[in-house]
């Protein structure tokens, strides 16, 4: 929020303008001058608090509060000032002034009543309705540029929806959340303290597809120096999630300084960009290793996961079909007919699940032993996701490890 309270200017001087109305008495007059000569916040407060006493019907009530705002955001005091903005809108919804600091404010309240976002939330949504009309060509500053005025416009606007964002997020609706934190993003995209609500969000929400998006925002405020950096004590802070969070996802901190250098040149991850978990590493390595140890095996378990997959008949139907498979093995489960099979039923990963069906195109000379371990080269014909079977068809002379026939018995002589 560091930049935004720079900005208020325009918002704590509408009070002045205001101070030639109708004064209750000489001596309101006075304690009004008073309060504006007093340069301490503090003692400015006790003043106000006097004349809050004695003129509580003032029809100055509303530069009151605004004078209060003042002081309550030169001494840091979020919850007071919040307090004094409520009450302003209590007695003028649209007030402008009320809704700017209900809308600043109500994202820097420790612990915040459930209240608070339903009124933050209808201050930000009652700002950017109207927007148009709090900065039309009237209501601007005769002293102000108009390149000024409207960027001033674009300012609020983005306050608006940097509140909407945090209050969905509080409310646990992460995907508005990200809306709403996108958007700002492309308003402004130098703004840390956004990259670093985005990155919380996206961790909350723990989608693994998200996580990697999660780590480039976090990685981003951590790593944004100068014009929209995070304060350095929460720049540090930052830092230190990331770190965590990150060697417990991937399993150690190797990639992420190269991941932070990235996230410093750009505002959103790139298309396709991933990290690993722990878990694929793992998974990945586990197959680089059966692959160089146990090809076949290593070939059958990435056919069967695109099969397995939601769109595991889409893929069938266009990549493998009529397609040679790569040499297989497998384990023979059971054949058909008996004594010359035609079909062989094989266990691949696990020899006493059935999952391919073979086909032959001419059957077998004799029988083999359960168990007996085949390896095979054919295209596949069918498939079929519950039972889960594939179906190829091939030619005998394609099965390695098939027995060979039984000598033929030898005739005795004299027969």
């Amino acid at each position: 929020m560091s930049g935004w309270k720079t900005r208020a200017g325009l918002f704590l001087t509408l009070a002045a303008a205001a101070l030639a109305a109708s004064w209750t008495d000489r001596r309101e007059y006075d304690l009004v001058l008073k309060i504006r000569a007093e340069a301490s916040p503090r003692k400015r407060v006790a003043l106000l608090d006097e004349w809050k006493e004695k003129y509580p019907k003032t029809e100055l009530r509303q530069v009151r509060n605004e004078l209060y705002l003042a002081a309550y955001e030169s001494m840091g005091n979020t919850s007071e000032a919040l307090r004094v903005a409520r009450e302003v809108l209590a007695d003028h919804p649209d007030n402008l002034v009320g809704l700017y600091w209900c809308t600043l404010l109500a994202p820097e309240t420790r612990e915040p009543p459930p209240e608070l976002f339903t009124a933050a939330d209808q201050a930000a949504r009652r700002l950017l309705a109207g927007l148009d009309g709090y900065f039309s060509a009237e209501n601007k500053p005769a002293s102000m540029a108009d390149d000024r005025w409207q960027k001033q416009k674009h300012e609020v606007e983005l306050l608006a929806h940097r509140a909407l964002a945090w209050i969905q997020w509080q409310r646990g609706d992460y995907a508005a959340a990200e809306d709403e934190l996108t958007r700002c993003l492309r308003q402004d995209p130098k703004d840390a303290e956004i990259s670093a609500w985005f990155g919380i969000v996206l961790t909350l929400e723990k989608q693994p597809e998200k996580q990697s998006a999660a780590f480039w925002h976090m990685a981003r405020a951590a790593s944004v120096r100068d014009e929209g950096a995070l304060p350095d004590t929460q720049q540090r802070e930052m830092n230190a999630t990331l770190e965590r969070l990150y060697a417990a996802y991937h399993g150690d901190g190797e990639g992420l300084d190269q991941l932070r250098a990235l996230a410093a040149e750009g505002v959103f991850p790139p298309a396709g960009f991933k990290i690993e978990s722990k878990a694929e590493i793992d998974a990945r390595r586990a197959e680089e290793e059966l692959r160089r140890t146990n090809p076949e095996l290593a070939a059958w378990l990435q056919i069967r996961k695109r099969l397995e997959a939601p769109d595991g008949e889409a893929y069938f139907a266009a990549s493998l079909h009529n397609t040679a498979l790569p040499r297989l093995k497998g384990s023979l489960i059971r054949f058909s007919p008996d004594k010359k099979p035609d079909e062989l039923v094989l266990g691949m990963s696990d020899p006493a699940a059935e999952e391919v069906i073979l086909k032959l195109s001419a059957p077998m000379p004799n029988v083999a032993e359960t168990g007996t371990q085949l390896s095979f080269e054919g295209t596949a014909d069918s498939f079929s996701r519950s039972p889960f079977s594939l179906t190829v068809t091939i030619d005998p002379e394609k099965i390695g490890g098939w027995p060979a026939p039984p000598p033929a018995a030898k005739r005795k002589k004299g027969r």
